[in-house]
């Protein structure tokens, strides 16, 4: 069965919880991750280094690439310092205490960070086609004319839309805008499907969950933040 999970923002032992709640239900799951695998929770570098172990392992385990990847890359391409980024204000601190234990924003983040996972999130897509799902991580432009090519809409939108005439044999998965798990249990089996129940924001009430919707059965697994 083919499960997608929501935004993880570093919480590994929620991820981890969640992964052995599907293995207890199937004992051959493929996993996908609708991206923002890091930055705001504790260990974003378990929470890659888990990811990659699964892959490495022979498991199907695909993620596209988040906002927060993007920002990530871009800090890491551009070769400046983390405190001149605007990824510095959206947890770039959280995601660089998981590689040192005391992080400067004033270094680069070459200068902290492995180049092996700079390699690994610069490989990820902007947009997963499985062919009855896109997975991505904020949603797709159709009112543009490539809507395959706008990438930032795809890591940064807020609104939701889907074009019914041209892809009505398609649903989208994806996360980026924090809803409570109600909410998520009310939009399934629709076209346009939110499951990021703001694993890391457990501050905020009706939030601090990580969900994910088998694809095949549309059966919600939710777990409720453990990382905090």
């Amino acid at each position: 069965m083919r499960y997608c999970i929501g935004d993880i923002h570093g919480c590994i032992k929620t991820l981890k919880y969640l992964i052995n709640k599907i293995y207890e239900k199937d004992s051959h799951p493929e996993f996908y991750f609708v991206g923002d695998l890091i930055d705001r929770g504790p260990n974003s570098k378990a929470v890659l280094d888990f990811i990659i172990d699964l892959y490495s392992k022979g498991i199907i385990a695909k993620s596209v690439r988040g906002n927060h990847e993007e920002m990530f890359l871009n800090a890491y391409k551009n070769n400046c310092k983390i405190s001149d980024t605007n990824w510095q204000y959206n947890g770039a601190e959280q995601t660089i205490k998981s590689f040192v234990s005391e992080p400067n924003l004033a270094l680069k983040v070459k200068d902290l960070v492995p180049q092996r996972y700079f390699d690994f999130i610069n490989t990820l897509p902007y947009f997963i086609n499985l062919n009855d799902y896109y997975i991505v991580h904020a949603g797709i432009n159709f009112n543009s004319k490539n809507p395959f090519q706008d990438f930032e809409h795809m890591l940064w939108t807020r609104e939701e839309q889907y074009d019914e005439k041209s892809y009505s044999n398609m649903k989208i998965i994806h996360g980026h805008s924090p809803i409570p798990k109600e909410q998520i249990k009310q939009t399934i089996k629709t076209k346009n499907m939110n499951i990021d129940s703001g694993c890391v924001y457990t501050h905020i009430p009706n939030l601090g969950y990580l969900t994910a919707i088998n694809l095949n059965t549309f059966e919600l697994i939710i777990v409720k933040n453990i990382d905090s």
